[in-house]
């Protein structure tokens, strides 16, 4: 699976002693182990105490330290996608850039699961996904006139 990387996500904030008690006591819980089982992520990295992942319906993220000494990370379900497998993985992701988890960024680290969108204001790598002129296949073109003409061209990046 290949999702696009969500380049705007909120910053996580710590939680005061009363948002804390409702995150953990929150229903809906689990754990990384969980989530890459749901998304068909493979989990890289094991052992130690695994944080607590629960969900609330607040427009914000939060983390907090449970009474056995386990981080516990809280998650907003509103930006969340419906289907389970993107929704797992949308929260590995949340886990690994917004609380900043070993464990979640080691399981996503070099797998090309989130790549960066790709726009306009990339020039030549936007053009070649599009289909347009651009890219490598004009780079060779204005190369192999040149070399016809007697002339050679500098590379740049």
């Amino acid at each position: 699976m290949v999702f696009e990387a969500n380049l705007f996500l909120p910053a996580a904030v710590p939680l005061s002693s009363s948002e804390r008690i409702v995150a953990l006591k929150a229903r809906s819980r689990t754990n990384l182990s969980a989530l890459c089982e749901r998304s068909g992520i493979t989990l890289r990295v094991t052992g130690g105490v695994e944080p607590i992942v629960a969900f609330w319906n607040r427009p914000y993220h939060g983390y907090t330290i449970a009474d056995n000494g386990a981080r516990c990370y809280v998650v907003a379900r509103d930006t969340l996608p419906q289907r389970d497998p993107e929704r797992a993985a949308r929260v590995i992701e949340i886990l690994a850039y917004v609380f900043f988890d070993y464990a979640a960024r080691e399981t996503v680290c070099d797998r090309g699961i989130f790549v960066y969108p790709i726009g306009p204001e990339h020039g030549r790598a936007w053009l070649a996904k599009i289909g347009r002129r651009g890219g490598a296949a004009r780079t060779e073109r204005k190369s192999a006139t040149a070399r016809r003409n007697g002339r050679s061209i500098v590379r740049r990046g």
